[in-house]
């Protein structure tokens, strides 16, 4: 197992997916949050890039929730906002969701082309490292990262999975993710340039919420082909 991270959204270009499990990550809070929505009932999400376009479809498909932020706020007229707390502790009968994020889910459409697209967190990385063991592809870590530059909090988590990995071989910037995951405490996170902007909300406790680690079995997976994801249903 050949194991990369990518350290910039926007050098997504560069690496070649095709054979490869893409594992996207959005700590600070897209991937914390469509875990904890699905977890909590929701059958299937949307990502979709534009807010227009995720008005578009409530219109055409008025029981379609809405969900995601902009400048981390909530959005005129969505359902929910992109915080995991929301969806904590409810127990939904199904449902559908379309979101969308400044960062996250505009990572999870550029990981077209992977031979699957799963998504990660701090609270599933113990989870999705054992679904990535047996699966026994190489793996690439994409962080969504902040306007598509590096984030902190989503480069720890990558190397903390991949710590967990069976791996032959590391990319250079798997190594530094690793590096990055050594000489970084986790608590430490809170003070990336998200996690001061989450401080400046008073969204404490999003952030601790997102920074709790292995506490969820969930594996959330993309289809490329029909543009939804949801929990895995391991066979």
């Amino acid at each position: 197992m050949r194991v990369e991270v990518i350290l910039s959204p926007d050098e997504v270009v560069h690496h070649d997916l095709t054979g490869r499990i893409c594992v996207v990550i959005d700590v600070f809070r897209f991937t914390t949050t469509i875990l904890t929505a699905l977890e909590a009932g929701i059958e299937r999400f949307l990502p979709v890039a534009e807010v227009d376009e995720a008005l578009g479809l409530k219109q055409a498909n008025p029981q379609l929730m809405l969900a995601g932020e902009r400048q981390a706020l909530k959005i005129p007229g969505f359902d929910f906002a992109n915080s995991p707390l929301e969806h904590y502790g409810r127990c939904y009968p199904g449902g559908e969701l379309a979101f969308t994020t400044t960062n996250g889910t505009k990572a999870v459409q550029s990981a077209r082309g992977a031979a699957q697209v799963i998504l990660a967190c701090l609270r599933s990385a113990e989870a999705v490292a054992a679904y990535l063991a047996r699966e026994g592809r190489d793996v690439v870590f994409l962080p969504a990262g902040v306007y598509g530059r590096f984030s902190l909090e989503d480069t720890w988590c990558a190397g903390f999975i991949a710590k967990l990995l069976p791996a032959e071989e590391y990319g250079d910037g798997a190594k530094a993710a690793l590096l990055v995951c050594d000489h970084i405490p986790r608590e430490g996170l809170v003070n990336s340039e998200h996690g001061r902007r989450l401080q400046a909300l008073n969204l404490w406790d999003d952030l601790h919420f997102c920074l709790e680690c292995g506490v969820s079995s969930g594996i959330v997976a993309w289809d490329q082909e029909t543009g939804w994801g949801a929990l895995v249903r391991e066979r």
